[in-house]
């Protein structure tokens, strides 16, 4: 099948140096955003089964015609819209479903160039963090937590960027992100992030690869893998990849039969280093208190478990009043030297996970650790472990 086209906004609908930003927070639907010449900010959305259909996010005179649009969905029932204001202020435009488009102002007038990027990633439903070219060509970070307000740094200092560049941004894992921009002098900078480390950086490109006034973007297509493009000084279209042979991932979802479901990340890498990263959610009335168990077994009979109980909070916990806590986020770092003592075991390891639980008026969790082990060794046709070694209990 060939690609199909047609126009969503008629002809002067864009400022002609606008950006566009678009999400897809279910699977049936598609949410697009644009600076239009007026300063105003269009929105247009598509339902499966229904047209495509427009509004307006934000009046006219809100937005920099020459400045950045990002956004996230960082869950399911909820969108994030971030622009560059003509003030050079950096506003913030959010909707959770059953309740209209709200905002707020991010950063004050000043802030930010009125001609560079913005970009955005969620890299746990929790969390969502957003970049931007400051007016003196610094980069700013700013960070939300579920259940704490934004807050601030500068990522790098005044000089730093071009400040009519572009910002792009990927997490590949729950426990990393990593940010791309343009140099003041056209090289790409890379800036990344590991769970308990600090932000550290290096140059990815030259002074004179990209165009200064470039875009960029960035893709992570599986977790050991990212690729970002941009455009040369020489009006050329460079791609830049990286993959990870250093390290090796493991996802699994778990479900239940009752209203709990969630999922499961392992990062191992060979330092010895490892991450444990899980996600439950309660769709149903009552509290549930819930294990997520995991394994990793090598060919030679090692296996390496993680684990972690916790709880989230149905609809009830909302009664009759107030919002229930339905998720629960956990992340682990470690470093265990039988990893590295088992390396190329663990490239071919056999991964399982599981997720046990039962509603608060019931008894408490069963199952867990043990047969979940007994099921990894089943799957591997091994009748025994020759050792077990807890990483995360």
């Amino acid at each position: 099948m060939s690609w199909n086209r047609f126009t969503l906004a008629s002809a002067d609908s864009a400022s002609l140096s606008s950006r566009v930003a678009a999400v897809s927070r279910i699977d049936g639907s598609m949410e697009v955003w644009w600076v239009a010449p007026d300063g105003s900010v269009q929105g247009a959305y598509w339902y499966e089964g229904s047209p495509w259909r427009r509004y307006e996010l934000a009046p006219a005179g809100s937005a920099s015609a020459n400045g950045g649009i990002a956004a996230v969905s960082r869950v399911p029932g909820s969108m994030e819209v971030f622009f560059t204001g003509g003030n050079g202020s950096v506003q913030d435009r959010f909707w959770y479903e059953g309740s209209s488009w709200q905002g707020f102002e991010l950063a004050p007038a000043g802030s930010a160039s009125t001609t560079g990027g913005i970009a955005a990633v969620s890299r746990i439903p929790g969390s969502m963090e957003v970049w931007y070219v400051g007016g003196n060509g610094s980069v700013q970070d700013h960070f939300w937590y579920e259940g704490s307000t934004w807050q601030r740094f500068e990522l790098s200092p005044a000089g730093s960027a071009s400040i009519t560049g572009s910002v792009a941004a990927v997490s590949r894992i729950p426990g990393s992100m990593e940010l791309w921009f343009v140099g003041g002098n056209g090289s790409v900078q890379d800036r990344f992030w590991y769970e308990g480390s600090t932000w550290q950086g290096f140059e990815l490109a030259p002074a004179g690869s990209a165009s200064v006034t470039t875009g960029l973007a960035a893709v992570s297509r599986v977790p050991g893998s990212m690729e970002v493009w941009f455009t040369g000084g020489d009006a050329s279209v460079q791609d830049h990849f990286w993959y990870d042979t250093s390290s090796k991932n493991f996802d699994q979802d778990v479900t239940t039969d009752i209203a709990i479901g969630g999922s499961v990340h392992v990062v191992m890498r060979q330092d010895g280093f490892f991450s444990f990263s899980t996600h439950a959610h309660d769709s149903g009335f009552d509290n549930i208190d819930y294990t997520i168990s995991a394994a990793v077994l090598t060919p030679d009979g090692h296996v390496f478990t993680f684990q972690h109980s916790g709880h989230t909070e149905g609809t009830v916990a909302g009664l009759p009043f107030g919002t229930p806590d339905r998720n629960d986020d956990f992340t682990f770092v470690g470093n265990n030297p039988e990893i590295t003592a088992r390396w190329d075991g663990i490239l071919n390891g056999t991964f399982k996970a599981s997720l046990d639980a039962t509603d608060t008026l019931a008894a408490g969790v069963t199952g867990a650790l043990g047969d979940l082990v007994k099921a990894v060794l089943a799957a591997a046709g091994k009748a025994a472990a020759d050792a077990v070694v807890k990483l995360v209990s």
